[in-house]
């Protein structure tokens, strides 16, 4: 049976990003589902090139999360589209737990001493 574009662009996958507490706050873990074939080869050079914001490029990937907005009643998942309101380390967390998520075995090339 043929299979689509559309499908294949459709296709999710789901991914645990964990950020550590400290003395006074205790982990915390967010649930994401996000479409890895919307990462393309377009987007990369985009973002690489800064041609891209986070506003645009995270509600590219991202489907849904467990981030609850607690300022609405009743509580609804926070709008991703609403991602430049959280501070720059967390985004530069999310980041790193999508590339290695699409990319789990990324390891250094080895280097085996012949020249």
């Amino acid at each position: 049976m043929p299979v689509t574009f559309s499908q294949i662009a459709a296709k999710t996958a789901k991914v645990k990003l964990v950020i550590k507490g400290d003395e006074d706050n205790a982990d915390i873990t967010i649930n994401l589902v996000y479409y890895p074939n919307k990462f393309t080869q377009e987007l990369l050079a985009r973002a690489q090139a800064g041609e891209v914001t986070d506003k645009e490029y995270f509600p590219t990937l991202i489907k849904s999360w467990d981030i609850i907005d607690d300022t609405v009643d009743p509580p609804v998942m926070f709008p991703i589209e609403r991602i430049d309101e959280f501070g720059i380390p967390f985004m530069q967390q999310l980041a790193k737990a999508l590339g290695e998520d699409m990319r789990p075995n990324l390891q250094a090339p080895q280097m085996n001493g012949n020249k």
